[in-house]
């Protein structure tokens, strides 16, 4: 986006016909999805063609929608939606003499895209701050960093002002009035760190609380129904990643985002290879042999991964299962936690079951990644790398659907990736695995799949110049 006051380059969300995630000549900013709750069911008592609340009985607020309804024909056809509202909001569900309402943030305030717009043309961290004030997004954690070397973790949206006295964690009573928010949490009382003295700030969809190390927040510090405590293997990678090099290249900042290194393994594979060289059965021997040679990725040439994801699969490990682990996870060891595996015979048990399958599905307990997890568009058919990031601990995400025939094509995760360098001039890369369109007779489709496959980035042109000398075609209006 090239105008005469501003210099914008990023992506849009599916549903946003606005800017998304975005960077300028001056700052930049992307969003995680935050562990943000900005919904309550409310259970509703029936009574008396109403329902009850504060010991009366109050009716429901009752309005119809015209619904036109498209046919396979082509025909129209209308239908009417009936809507019953209580003082929580509308009701969703209704059974005897019960009913659910539900309460959400942010249907009051409609102005999303003009904090947007107010984003993209901040010049610097000040003004961009007044434009997040306005709270206008209902959810999302913000990253932000700029020229002037600032960094932010904002944990945003809209958080209700709710009453600690009551658990919100499932359907709430709706017949008092003393569980009802009506107000939000503003802008300065959310969670956020900015410049921490560690010069780095990660999120990879989990709390606000370990966004950076040492932590910067204390979650005691606000109320409990902020946000849960936890840190998944893949946001503990992310960490890792950071805390092991303190003077970070771009080049090398490019290949710790594609890092595929699977966490899970460096904390449980040592006892899983134990166990299974123990083992009487000859073919779970041969899989603990295999994975000794693993490198522990999940690369296109990667062997053993394959076995390991199967195996971790078939176990069911995950962070919250704190009884698979020697040592749990828990909060203060939030990124060394948890490890060891508390039961190696039923471990080394379940990855013989994997290993079968495996042998069963595609011949051999060490097949390539890339062999079995692909990448599909088109014509164009390659190894994937990246898997699912938890309970994986894998940074570089990519998700898979099933084929049917023991192999599994990419459809999720990692979409659109970019590295921004604030030099002057502004630097930056990036990668659109999907491509930047969808039309069948585009070849922008595939473009970039091999980029993807291959953990490459393609430099971002950002300034008219650079945009008129790789034209492909020209349209005046």
């Amino acid at each position: 986006m090239v105008l005469p006051q501003l210099n914008a380059y990023g992506a849009t969300l599916v549903g946003m016909p606005t800017v998304g995630i975005m960077f300028t000549d001056h700052l930049g900013w992307t969003h995680t999805v935050n562990t943000h709750d900005g919904a309550d069911l409310y259970a509703l008592k029936l009574e008396g063609g109403g329902y009850r609340f504060d010991g009366e009985i109050k009716p429901f607020e009752v309005s119809t929608k015209q619904l036109k309804v498209k046919q396979d024909d082509g025909s129209i056809r209308e239908e009417v939606l009936t809507v019953k509202r209580s003082v929580h909001g509308p009701v969703v569900a209704e059974k005897g003499g019960d009913a659910l309402a539900l309460r959400v943030v942010g249907l009051d305030m409609p102005h999303v895209n003009a904090e947007r717009w107010k984003m993209l043309n901040a010049k610097n961290f000040s003004e961009f701050q007044k434009a997040l004030k306005t709270l206008q997004m209902p959810m999302f954690t913000v990253m932000y960093a700029d020229q002037d070397g600032h960094i932010m973790h904002l944990f945003g949206g809209l958080t209700p002002r709710r009453n600690e006295g009551w658990d919100y964690s499932g359907i709430v009573p709706g017949d008092t009035s003393a569980t009802l928010w009506t107000e939000y949490h503003r802008y300065e009382e959310l969670p956020k760190v900015i410049d921490p003295p560690t010069g780095w700030l990660q999120n990879a969809n989990d709390p606000p609380w370990t966004t950076t190390f040492p932590e910067a927040l204390d979650a005691d510090d606000f109320p409990s129904y902020m946000a849960p405590r936890f840190m998944h293997f893949r946001a503990q990678q992310s960490a890792q990643l950071m805390m092991d090099d303190d003077n970070i290249t771009v080049e090398e900042f490019v290949q710790y985002k594609f890092s595929t290194r699977m966490l899970l393994a460096d904390r449980v594979l040592d006892d899983l290879i134990q166990a299974g060289k123990s083992s009487p059965n000859e073919l779970t021997v041969k899989a603990a042999s295999v994975l000794a040679q693993w490198d522990r990725h999940a690369d296109n040439e990667s062997r053993g991964a394959v076995l390991f994801k199967a195996w971790a699969d078939g176990y069911g490990i995950s962070v919250e299962k704190s009884g698979l682990f020697v040592e749990p996870w828990r909060e203060g060891n939030s990124n060394s936690t948890p490890h060891g595996l508390a039961n190696p015979e039923g471990a080394a048990e379940a990855l013989g079951e994997a290993a079968r399958k495996v042998v069963e599905a595609h011949g051999a307990l060490d097949v390539a990644w890339g062999e079995v997890f692909r990448l599909r568009k088109g014509t164009v058919y390659l190894p994937a790398n990246g898997a699912p990031g938890d309970p994986y601990g894998v940074f570089r995400v990519t998700g898979y659907g099933a084929n049917g025939d023991g192999t599994y094509t990419a459809g999720g995760g990692d979409s659109y990736v970019a590295v921004v360098e604030f030099s002057n001039p502004v630097k930056a890369y990036a990668v659109l695995g999907a491509g930047n369109a969808s039309q069948p007779s585009s070849p922008h489709i595939t473009d970039q799949l091999e980029l993807f496959s291959e953990k490459r980035l393609r430099p971002v042109w950002l300034t008219r110049k650079e945009i008129e000398a790789n034209l492909k075609e020209r349209k005046v209006f």
